[in-house]
């Protein structure tokens, strides 16, 4: 841009978000850009190399379920939609050079998406599951099923904590103090809401004049520019789907407080969609760090973070750990559907 240039890896995102002191944001992107799918990658090789030489033990179980847990926080697909997104809004302004770092991270997301398609994670778990007992059927009455790894097993004593003796995880009839969690999540991202959406979400500083804009008025802008389907999109995963992830949970928690009996089916599946679409929000994150990064130019044009992009990172974090706090067999529960 008017002889000036500038470059961006992943990383430099983090940095740029660091130095405007945005460091809550900065760890946000470094865990789901960096840390994340280097943990689930390194975790299911381990795990598929010790299933093909025969190891079942039991710390194998426990690295494949940390793989599983922290498979919804690896957000490479999203940092490669967000980067284009980038890409895109800069073509206007300056002349945007695509380097290497980009087509490995676009072979990257392919890969892994091909072993989200390859990897029967069911098969997984019934190999590293402990073998049964000859002869011994479990008890319904009396036994728990972890809902991690899947194996049912006999239920601990009333009151005492149990961990499941494939994976680790501690075994439970339901999520505790899940409503009390799930509300206190969804107030707060009410709460961030508002200023993730009265805030500037960036500030563009060009020649000493600045011009701030809103996640809704960066929408705006795009459509005032024609870029319609830019603007869709934007508008979908930044605006729509948190908006709808809030309404979403608070119908659930209404619907289990009034013990509702309709529509058991159709809550559940609401639920399971809330839980796989939160994370897609994360889009508007990365395009502001990438652009923080990528546009350094001086006195020429500079791209600062603000106070609002800040807010909606916290509203991304809590809408995805509130739908992971709420238990969908409360749903059944309090329609007194079966033995509860």
């Amino acid at each position: 841009m008017r002889g000036l240039s500038q470059s961006t890896r992943i990383e430099s995102g983090v940095v740029a978000l660091a130095d405007h002191n945005l460091t809550p944001l900065a760890l946000l992107v470094l865990l789901v850009s960096f840390a994340a799918p280097l943990i689930r990658i390194t975790a299911s090789i381990y795990v598929l190399a010790s299933l093909s030489r025969g190891c079942r033990a039991r710390h194998v179980a426990v690295l494949f379920r940390l793989a599983e847990r922290i498979r919804p926080w690896a957000m490479l697909d999203v940092l490669l939609l967000g980067t284009l997104i980038a890409i895109t809004k800069l073509h206007d302004l300056a002349t945007v050079e695509i380097g290497i770092g980009l087509w490995a991270l676009g072979l990257l997301v392919l890969t892994l998406a091909t072993l989200d398609s390859s990897m029967d994670r069911h098969a997984v778990w019934a190999a590293l599951h402990p073998a049964p007992e000859p002869h011994v059927r479990p008890n319904p009455s009396t036994s728990m099923g972890c809902l991690t790894c899947g194996l049912v097993q006999p239920a601990a004593a009333k009151d005492l904590p149990r961990s499941c003796a494939c994976c680790g995880a501690e075994l439970s009839r339901r999520k505790s103090n899940s409503l009390a969690r799930t509300w206190a999540l969804v107030a707060t991202g009410f709460l961030l809401h508002v200023p993730a959406n009265i805030y500037p979400a960036v500030t563009v500083i060009s020649f000493g004049r600045s011009a701030s804009s809103t996640i809704v008025g960066g929408v705006l802008q795009l459509m005032n520019r024609e870029d319609w389907p830019l603007a869709l999109l934007i508008f979908t995963a930044s605006v729509a789907v948190p908006v709808l992830k809030l309404l979403g949970l608070t119908w659930l928690l209404l619907s289990v407080r009034f013990r509702l009996r309709g529509h058991l089916l159709d809550r559940t599946r609401l639920y399971r969609f809330i839980e796989f679409i939160g994370r897609w929000s994360t889009i508007d994150v990365f395009v502001a760090a990438l652009l923080t990064a990528l546009v350094a130019l001086g006195q020429v044009a500079t791209i600062e973070p603000g106070l609002g992009i800040l807010a909606f990172g916290g509203v991304v974090v809590t809408t995805m750990i509130a739908a992971a706090s709420f238990d969908p067999r409360l749903i059944w529960d309090s329609a007194a559907v079966g033995s509860g």
